[in-house]
């Protein structure tokens, strides 16, 4: 499952690798180009919706791998995790590529640290183009989602990123034991 699958490239990239994939988004629009891209990939479907208003899919039909991309900061981050947990199957595997807030002095510091080298990344690949998509400051701090994580994902790990961003990845125990 990609949660918040925007027009659908992310999923476009795994199809040729899935036997089944499922996108959603909050945005009609975005599904709808989505809905384009994929129009040749039979094994993806796409659900215009909000995930936290999704119900949990019984233990069967639960999701062997979620990702998602710049979407976490969108949602009440301890709702999401829990949610995303829930919809996870045993063994399965959490992957969130997300944006944080500079809240704290380390925060800053290490996002002053990092502006010369992404400067000079964005003169090498030609800048950050607008998406099209909805845009939404994140309001936690990486501090504020490695706690979220510890409280909902008992060993998650979760790396700083260039960009304001974080990787936080979470393999679900083989057996269920959620807080």
């Amino acid at each position: 499952m990609d949660i918040g699958c925007g027009d659908g490239l992310l999923l476009q990239r795994l199809a040729p690798h899935v036997r089944q994939a499922v996108g959603i988004d909050p945005d009609e629009g975005m599904i709808s180009r989505a809905r384009t891209r994929l129009a040749d990939a039979p094994q993806v479907s796409l659900v215009a919706g909000d995930f936290l208003a999704m119900p949990v899919p019984p233990r069967e039909e639960r999701y062997d791998t979620i990702v998602c991309v710049a979407t976490l900061h969108h949602m009440e981050l301890s709702s999401a995790l829990r949610r995303m947990a829930e919809a996870l199957a045993p063994g399965g595997r959490l992957l969130i590529v997300g944006l944080a807030a500079d809240k704290s002095l380390l925060d800053m510091t290490v996002s002053g640290l990092l502006l010369l080298p992404i400067r000079v990344m964005d003169r090498l690949h030609g800048g950050m183009r607008d998406p099209g998509v909805r845009m939404a400051e994140p309001k936690e701090s990486i501090a504020d989602v490695r706690r979220a994580a510890r409280d909902v994902l008992p060993g998650a790990v979760l790396r700083r990123r260039f960009y304001f961003r974080y990787v936080l990845t979470w393999d679900k125990p083989r057996e269920e034991r959620l807080r």
